[in-house]
């Protein structure tokens, strides 16, 4: 069940959906939640219900490290009591703070949800902050839900940037154990809502003492930190309808710290940058362990949710008007290029369709299309010529598959490759490959059926790509704005959202896929000697950061159609258990 999955217009409906909402979470049967990348744009919606019992601490650890923390946070070492929150969290060691150099800047991600590009806090002087663009978490709050908001903090920096913040409840204190101890009184109220508490001892003996693993000093002040989060932690589940409560537990460190980091954990990436390695936790007492793991860049897995189409169920779709581009035409100068990853559960019967402009794939109307062969191998149609590769695929097997339509000394020709070898060539010379039909990916009009499907990674070129590109580059997962031949991409579709009802198009067309029938996603985490998964162009992105707490606290307390705000923010979406 997907708590985070709200479509639809302010209504009566909607107000009964967040009663029963707990009792759904409770039979989700330890399923995970679909990822919404983007939440739908909807009105504000503000529930009785969700403000009484949906509620949120957030508690910043200062200059935690993340790996140092991964190390520490088990039941024998200095940090038990974080490491027993990740048996009920969602999380990850490896985050990487922003290229910032100023703390009032990482507070500023932590507490807006967007970056220094667009929040401009930058340095102590925060007169040019975009806080009417992008506010603070607190504000925000207070506007769209009236929520009771709290802080406590020994922290200056975190008093100067909410100095113009409307807070219920905000103490500026001398030390970490003021702090905890004004934590817990506010955390025993019956209105408690949004309460933000930041711990900075281990930042403190941090800068003078060191960071790293081998400053004991630094552990030691870890070991301290974790038995404050205990404290605050336990005050909430003390709360008298605590059961009958919802609270999303945030506990994150605002960056890392510097220290000469071991030879043999430097891999030269972004990663090995202590400073900029934070960490990232939500708990809930009915989530389900989830670790985001960093990218293993020596050996990378091809990481996903994508469809998995069944007969003419599910379709993605792009309307005729806007498919144009796709057209072949039956001319020697329009040369192309289209590919796909795909993986067949079921081969189903006779002569399935899994990607065409075309209309009766099973006559010989004009178009072109890409059609299971009997079941058995593939092959390309254009128009009533086929170019066919008889290979049998294995089942549940991920295989790329290409075509190519190029000019070979005056006649129109084309190729079919599978995993970059060539299968078949033939001409195709004079034969219309255009047609007035949408484009369909998943299934069409055909002459078959049953078949069974995952399909990613779809890219058209309006170039006839080289034999000896597609034979050295079809196991890549990912093409970026770096690539040779990005220019020439007319459509590009990673087709791993997750979520939703769309697959969005990377190239410079825009051009989505609507994806319509019955949607299910479908997660995958793979490695295959078909695949050399590509690393993420942007590291930040692969992990949880600083700046994708805010949107789930806002979804948590309420606040939907969060597209509009403009967010840095990535969604990440927990597994939930039924214990």
């Amino acid at each position: 069940m997907n708590i985070l999955k709200y479509n639809t217009k302010r209504s009566k409906v909607y107000k009964l959906f967040y009663a029963v909402l707990p009792l759904l979470l409770l039979v989700s049967c330890n399923k995970e939640i679909e990822n919404k990348a983007h939440f739908a744009s909807t009105d504000d919606i503000k529930d009785d219900y969700s403000e009484k019992s949906y509620k949120v601490a957030y508690i910043v650890i200062e200059g935690a490290v993340g790996s140092v923390v991964a190390t520490e946070a088990t039941d024998y070492n200095k940090m038990p009591f974080l490491a027993s929150m990740t048996s009920k969290g969602l999380f990850s060691w490896n985050s990487i703070a922003s290229d910032a150099t100023q703390d009032i800047t990482f507070y500023a991600d932590l507490l807006t949800g967007v970056k220094k590009d667009k929040h401009k806090v930058v340095s102590d002087d925060i007169s040019g902050a975009a806080f009417d663009k992008y506010p603070l978490i607190f504000d925000r709050l207070k506007k769209d839900l009236g929520t009771r908001t709290a802080v406590f903090t020994s922290n200056a920096i975190v008093d100067k940037l909410s100095q113009n913040s409307t807070i219920d409840n905000k103490k500026v204190l001398a030390s970490d154990e003021q702090v905890v101890q004004e934590a817990k009184t506010e955390l025993k109220r019956d209105d408690s809502n949004f309460t933000l508490v930041t711990l900075n001892g281990a930042d403190k003996v941090g800068k003078t003492q060191g960071y790293g693993p081998k400053s004991a000093a630094y552990l030691t002040a870890l070991n301290t930190v974790d038995k404050q989060l205990k404290e605050i932690v336990g005050t909430i589940e003390s709360r008298l309808n605590y059961n009958s409560e919802r609270w999303l537990i945030v506990v994150a460190s605002n960056r890392g710290g510097t220290y000469e980091l071991d030879p043999i954990q430097d891999d030269h990436s972004l990663y090995s940058v202590p400073f900029r390695n934070n960490f990232v936790l939500f708990y809930n007492n009915q989530f389900q362990y989830k670790f985001i793991e960093r990218v293993d860049l020596s050996d990378p897995t091809y990481d996903g949710s994508a469809i998995r189409y069944t007969g003419t169920a599910t379709s993605a779709v792009i309307d005729a008007d806007k498919a144009d581009i796709y057209n072949l035409g039956n001319t020697v100068d329009k040369e192309f290029t289209i590919q796909m990853k795909i993986k067949f559960h079921n081969r189903g019967s006779l002569n399935p369709t899994f990607f065409s402009k075309m209309g009766n794939t099973g006559n010989s109307d004009d178009g072109w299309s890409f059609i299971h062969n009997g079941g058995i191998g593939w092959r390309l149609k254009v128009k009533g010529t086929q170019v066919i590769d008889n290979e049998v695929f294995n089942l549940n097997e991920w295989y790329t598959l290409t075509a190519k339509i190029y000019n070979d000394k005056g006649t129109r020709k084309a190729k079919v490759f599978r995993n970059g070898v060539l299968k078949a060539e033939g001409s195709i010379n004079g034969v219309q490959g255009s047609s007035s039909q949408s484009l369909k990916l998943g299934s069409g009009a055909t002459y078959g059926s049953g078949a069974s499907h995952t399909i990613t990674d779809v890219r058209i070129y309006n170039k006839a790509l080289p034999d000896e590109y597609i034979a050295a580059n079809y196991c890549q997962t990912a093409v970026y704005d770096d690539n040779i031949y990005w220019n020439d991409l007319i459509g590009y579709w990673p087709a791993i959202e997750g979520a939703g009802n769309v697959l969005v198009d990377k190239s410079k067309s825009k051009i989505n896929f609507n994806i319509t029938g019955e949607v299910s996603w479908n997660a995958f985490s793979e490695r295959s000697g078909s695949l050399c998964p590509t690393a993420p162009q942007n590291l930040e992105l692969s992990t949880i950061r600083s700046v994708d707490a805010p949107v789930l606290i806002y979804n948590w307390l309420g606040i939907l159609g969060t597209d509009k705000f403009n967010l840095d923010s990535k969604v990440w979406t927990p597994n939930y258990s039924n214990n």
